[in-house]
């Protein structure tokens, strides 16, 4: 099974996106390492990093669904590769509620290599997932500090 690990400072970018998107759901692009770089570093199939985040407007302007914008999607996806990045997942928020997988969640999800956070500012919260048989499925989570990404990177 896959691990993720999350930079603390990632962890806190994406509750004070929350916080401000609050009452509504906010969304957000995750930005790791290409799968190529994952196979030369033998992390490929044990874990994967997230190196930053990129917020986006939710088009739906919802407390209970989110949609990322099409145009912020695709600026995310080319910053990540003149960066040597790739998009490796989306953040959303439940803003009033604990970070788990809604049966919209599911619905929504698609992309089995696709890495889905969800946070609660309410909690502080946040849970990983990846789709798998039709709905999401909770992953292993580290909160990991800046000073370890810093040497990973």
């Amino acid at each position: 099974m896959i691990r993720v690990c999350l930079p603390a400072a990632i962890l806190r970018d994406m509750l004070d996106h929350a916080r401000r998107a609050a009452p509504d759901e906010c969304c957000g692009l995750l930005v790791g390492p290409t799968p190529s770089a994952r196979t030369r570093s033998g992390t490929s199939d044990t874990s994967v990093c997230v190196v930053s985040s990129v917020p986006a407007r939710n088009l739906r302007r919802s407390p209970t669904r989110y949609l990322v914008d099409p145009a912020d999607h695709f600026a995310a996806i080319r910053t990540a590769r003149q960066n040597g990045r790739t998009v490796i997942g989306a953040y959303h928020s439940h803003p009033t509620s604990s970070p788990t997988a809604s049966a919209a969640d599911d619905r929504d999800a698609s992309g089995a290599e696709f890495l889905y956070l969800i946070v609660s500012p309410v909690t502080g919260a946040v849970k990983a997932f990846r789709l798998s048989a039709g709905r999401l499925r909770e992953l292993p989570l580290q909160i990991v500090p800046e000073v370890l990404t810093r040497l990973e990177s």
